[in-house]
This record gives structure tokens, C-alpha cells and sequence, in this order.
């Protein structure tokens, strides 16, 4: 008879000498055409109305006088017209292309928002209540800058990361679907 309070033994199951095997994705699968999935067509024309509204607003609006000024504001429109080719040519190498460019828009636009943040408490520190003002014009060029700058890449990148964006490019999905649990 066993003792009050042992548990009755039970065989405790041998950890699997290796994990169980994946299934397996294959490399590629079938881009869907344009009708069955219209983003991509979308971002592709997001992607050149950005660019020519980027270029149209360097060009004529905000002209910088120094050429390396002139540089760094262009990089934004080069890596929109990244990020469309990317979409256009689809596969891995356009998904690559396509996340180099959002990437590369999100970090200048990181960059022009610190510039303009330190532009802004210098102007306040240094001019009183005239740099208060000048500093409020920055924090409001830093408004603009979020909503036309980071916007279209954030959601070009969130979906060309998803199932869907990566089956518009013909890719297997970055990370296969969990087992079902009985």
C-alpha cells in the first residue's frame, strides 16, 4: 500500500533527441496577379506620386545653397524610387530592394527629425522668446516631416513583411504558421 502523500510514479517522457521536423516551405510560391491582391499596384503608384512630390518640392520649394545639403534632402526621393522598383520587380531580390529602401527613408527620417529637434532647443535656449517661436516652426516642420516622410514606408515595410506582401512577391512567409495544439 503506498504512503500517504507519494505520488505513484509515473514514466516521465525522454526529451527528443533533436526538434521535430519543420515543414518544409518551399522557396517560392505563386505571386498573385493584381486583381487578386491590388496593394502591390497601389504602393507601386504611392511610391511615384511620393517621389514626384518629393522631387517637385526640392527642386522649387525648399532649395538648399550648399550641394551636400542638396544630397541629403535627395536621398529621400531615391529611396522611394528604391522602394518601388523593388515592388515592380517582386521576388526576393525587389523584396531586399523594397526593404532597403524603407528602411534607408525611416533612418533619414529619423535624422532630419534629431536635426530639427536640436534646432529647436537651440533657437529656445539662445533667442528667448523670438527663438520660442522660431522653435515652435520646428516642432511643427517636425510634425510635417513624420507625416510625409515616415508614413509610407512604415506601412509599405509592415506589408511587405506580412504573409500577403511576401506572397505578393513570391516568397514563402518569414516564419512558418504554429502547429495546432490538440
Amino acid at each position: 500500500m503506498a504512503k500517504k502523500g507519494s505520488r505513484a510514479a509515473k514514466p516521465r517522457p525522454k526529451p527528443a533527441d533533436s526538434p521535430p521536423a519543420a515543414r518544409a516551405m518551399p522557396a517560392t510560391v505563386r505571386r498573385p496577379s493584381w486583381r487578386e491582391d491590388p496593394r502591390r499596384v497601389l504602393y507601386i503608384g504611392f511610391d511615384l506620386l511620393f517621389t514626384i512630390g518629393y522631387l517637385y518640392t526640392f527642386a522649387e520649394l525648399v532649395q538648399h545653397r550648399f550641394g551636400w545639403g542638396r544630397a541629403i534632402l535627395y536621398l529621400l526621393p531615391a529611396a522611394t524610387v528604391v522602394m518601388m522598383l523593388g515592388t515592380l520587380v517582386g521576388r526576393r531580390a525587389g523584396w531586399w530592394l523594397t526593404i532597403a529602401g524603407g528602411a534607408a527613408m525611416l533612418v533619414w527620417t529619423v535624422g532630419m527629425i534629431a536635426v530639427l529637434l536640436i534646432t529647436a532647443s537651440y533657437l529656445s535656449g539662445v533667442y528667448g522668446a523670438f527663438g520660442k517661436a522660431a522653435a515652435m516652426s520646428a516642432m511643427l516642420s517636425t510634425a510635417f516631416i513624420v507625416q510625409f516622410a515616415a508614413t509610407l514606408p512604415v506601412l509599405q515595410l509592415k506589408w511587405a513583411m506580412t504573409r500577403a506582401g511576401r506572397r505578393a512577391y513570391g516568397l514563402a512567409p518569414l516564419w512558418p504558421r504554429p502547429a495546432a495544439s490538440a
